[in-house]
C-alpha cells in the first residue's frame, strides 16, 4: 500500500471554527468546493460535487474540536479504501495545528497521480487556514 498524503498547518484560530470548517456544509464549501453536502452526525454521507464527479465520503468520526474522519463511499474509483482524517490539536505558541492525512491508496495508483492529488490537498490545507482565521469563503473549487 502507498504511503500517506499529509499536511500539517498551523492555523490561529479556535479548535472548535476549526472543527466547524470540517464537519458542516458551510465550512466545508468556504474553503475545499462549493457544492459541498455535509451534516456532522457519524454514518451520514457527505457528497462534494467538482463540476461532474461527485465523491461520496462516509463520516466515521466525530471529535468536536478534535478530529473528523471520513471513508471514501463512492465517485472517485482511485479513491475507494481511502480514509481522510484531520486531527486539531493545540500549537505551543497558541492557536492550533491541523494534521491532514489521506491514507489506503493502492500500491498500482501511479504515483503522478497521488502527487497530483497531495499537491492539490496542500492548496485546500492552505485555504482552510485561510477560512478558520478570515472567515472568508474562499473554496478551492468554486
Amino acid at each position: 500500500m502507498a504511503g500517506p498524503l499529509m499536511h500539517m498547518v498551523a492555523i490561529d484560530a479556535d479548535a472548535n471554527k476549526i472543527y466547524e470548517a470540517l464537519s458542516t456544509a458551510k465550512g466545508l464549501a468556504s474553503f475545499w468546493t462549493a457544492d459541498s453536502h455535509a451534516e456532522p452526525k457519524v454514518g451520514s454521507i457527505a457528497k462534494f460535487g467538482f463540476h461532474g464527479p461527485v465523491l461520496e465520503m462516509k463520516v466515521e468520526t466525530l471529535e468536536p474540536g478534535k478530529r473528523v474522519r471520513w471513508s471514501t463511499h463512492g465517485g472517485f474509483p482511485q479513491w475507494n479504501g481511502t480514509t481522510v482524517t484531520w486531527e486539531i490539536e493545540p500549537a505551543k505558541d497558541g492557536g492550533h495545528e491541523v494534521t491532514f492525512n489521506h491514507e489506503g491508496w493502492p500500491d498500482e495508483l501511479p504515483a503522478k497521480d497521488l502527487a497530483s492529488v497531495n499537491y492539490t490537498w496542500g492548496r485546500v490545507v492552505g485555504r482552510l487556514k485561510k477560512y478558520a482565521e478570515t472567515g472568508k469563503p474562499a473554496p478551492f473549487f468554486p
